[in-house]
Order: structure tokens, then C-alpha cells, then sequence
């Protein structure tokens, strides 16, 4: 017979197992609990930061790249005015070492930013124009009477109003017996500057190899990146990215022929292989968006090549 002595033994014994049992599984339950909340907030935080990313006008953000498990990459661009994208995302409590950005510096158009620029030029030209009459005045000291008369007919030349723009942006110099134009002015305003610059110059002729256009790079850029952006992608909420971002940019071209005596583009969503409601939501937020209505042409359709669907905007330029 057994002794009932070792019966009550074993009773006490078998207790801490079942204690040990219940504590390792309340332990995992409670790791796997807080992974899950963390998580949640994280995702949280980055929505948050993403949003705010995208609605600071000097901040582009092109695409969103997962790095390894819990680090991004952002790609895109940024005023040099703006707010570092850096410190928007220690706001939202990421730091460098679960993100990394990557934004190519660019010059905004039509946000507070391209103003302040605007402001800064205004307030320095009263500076510019005194040092460039202070210091075309040292270099006519030094040359011949001739020479002089020719410095004095180009301060002529940049300060009267026949030439505003290249008042601000076109400097003269000096070289190999000629002069060389450099700066950047809008078509019409390069074409008047070089038709008329030449009856001011007395000795020497103008080089204008060095005058950019910029109606025709800012045009050539502006179009090359609306056209080429899928207004289909989205964000990890599955909302559009692009259109806001587009929007701008079809502002700026807009701008830009503005200021060229060009007509506005019409505009035409361009899709392949996609859904007729999608080419309406892209369509509506853009409206949404400032872009006129009556601007778009009816939409078409492009040769599908692999299995990716895609909307694109087209400019396209109509005869008025």
C-alpha cells in the first residue's frame, strides 16, 4: 500500500509546473501583445509624417522604399527654403535610424518659398545696381576713352526698362576682345535682348552661347516629369500620391508659358490597361486640385507593353 504521505507530496509538486506553465505563456502573449501595438503605432507615426511631408509646398516626396524590416527611404525633392524632411519625421518620433532620405534640391514655383526668393532679388537689386555702376566705373578708369564710352552705354543697357528681365538675371563680361553674355532669360525677352544688345556696344562684339532659355529648359523639364508620372500609384492607405504634386507642376508650366507667350497646353489622361473608374477618381482629384475642366481632352489610350496598368498626364498643344 502506498503511503498516503506521499500522495500529499506529490500534490504539493505538481503546482510550480502548472505556475511556471501559466507565467511563460502570459510572458509570450505579452511580447507578441506589445510587438503588435508597436507596430500600430508605427505605422501610425509614419502616416502622420507622410501627410505632413506631402502637404509642406517645398517638399516632393516621389516614392516611399521599405529598407530592410523597420527602415524607409524617401525619394524626392526639396526647396532649399523649406523645412528639413529630417526634422518633420523626429516630430512624428522617427529618427535617422528608421528612415533615410534622399531629396534632390529644386526650385519651387508658385508656393511661399519662390516668393521669399522673389522678395530677396527685389530687395538686392538697389545693392546690385550701385556695384555693378561702382565697379564698371573701376574698370572704365583703366581703359581708353573709347572703352569707357562702351561701359557706360551697357550700364546703360542693363538699367534703362527696354530690358527689366536682364536687368535682374544677365551679366556682361569682359573676354577675348568680346563680350560674353550669362544668365537666363524667358524666350521673348532673350530674343529681344539679343536683337537689340548689339547697337550699344562700341568696340567688341556679343557672345550669347552662355544666355540660357529658359523657356525652353524649363518647358523641356517640366514636361518630361508630368508625363512620365503613373498617377495610379499609392500609399500604403491606397490613396493617390501624384495628382496634388502634378496639379503644382502643371501650374509652374502654365507659369512658364505665361511669362513666353505661349498658349496653355490642353490636358489628356493617357491610360493602359486601366479601369474607367480609375481614369475618373485621377480626373476628379485633379479638378479637385485647381486644373480647369474645360482644359482636358477626352481620354486615350496607349499601347500596353507588360502586365503594369498606368494613367499619364499628356500636354498637348493645340492650335488657337
Amino acid at each position: 500500500m502506498t503511503d498516503p504521505a506521499d500522495n500529499d507530496s506529490d500534490l504539493e509538486k505538481d503546482p510550480p509546473k502548472s505556475t511556471l506553465y501559466v507565467v511563460t505563456s502570459a510572458l509570450v502573449a505579452a511580447a507578441i501583445l506589445g510587438f503588435v501595438v508597436f507596430m500600430l503605432i508605427r505605422g501610425y507615426q509614419w502616416r502622420g509624417a507622410l501627410a505632413e511631408l506631402r502637404a509642406e509646398p517645398g517638399i516632393e516626396i516621389l516614392s516611399v522604399e521599405r529598407v530592410g524590416f523597420f527602415k524607409k527611404r524617401l525619394r524626392g525633392l526639396r526647396d532649399p527654403l523649406a523645412p528639413k524632411a529630417e526634422d518633420i519625421l523626429l516630430k512624428h518620433n522617427i529618427g535617422p535610424h528608421t528612415s533615410d532620405v534622399v531629396l534632390t534640391e529644386y526650385h519651387s514655383l508658385n508656393t511661399p518659398y519662390a516668393k521669399q526668393r522673389q522678395e530677396e532679388t527685389d530687395a538686392n537689386l538697389n545693392k546690385l545696381r550701385s556695384e555693378l555702376i561702382e565697379s564698371v566705373g573701376k574698370f572704365a578708369e583703366s581703359l581708353r576713352k573709347k572703352r569707357e564710352q562702351d561701359l557706360e552705354r551697357i550700364t546703360e543697357l542693363l538699367m534703362e526698362a527696354h530690358f527689366p528681365e536682364a536687368m535682374k538675371s544677365v551679366s556682361l563680361e569682359w573676354k577675348g576682345g568680346n563680350w560674353l553674355a550669362k544668365g537666363e532669360l524667358y524666350a521673348p525677352q532673350r530674343e529681344n535682348f539679343v536683337k537689340h544688345s548689339p547697337e550699344y556696344i562700341i568696340e567688341g562684339e556679343i557672345d550669347f552661347s552662355e544666355l540660357v532659355d529658359l523657356t525652353a529648359s524649363k518647358t523641356s523639364s517640366l514636361r518630361a516629369d508630368i508625363e512620365s508620372t503613373n498617377l495610379l500609384e499609392t500609399n500604403m492607405d491606397g490613396e493617390l500620391v501624384h495628382t496634388e504634386r502634378i496639379a503644382r507642376l502643371v501650374s509652374d508650366y502654365d507659369e512658364v508659358c505665361k511669362n513666353s507667350n505661349l498658349p496653355r497646353p490642353a490636358l489628356q489622361l493617357e491610360s493602359t490597361g486601366a479601369e474607367n473608374s480609375e481614369l475618373t477618381a485621377i480626373r476628379e482629384e485633379l479638378l479637385s486640385a485647381s486644373l480647369d475642366s474645360s482644359r482636358f481632352l477626352p481620354a486615350g489610350k496607349a499601347e500596353q507593353k507588360g502586365g503594369t496598368a498606368a494613367v499619364r498626364l499628356k500636354l498637348v498643344v493645340t492650335s488657337e
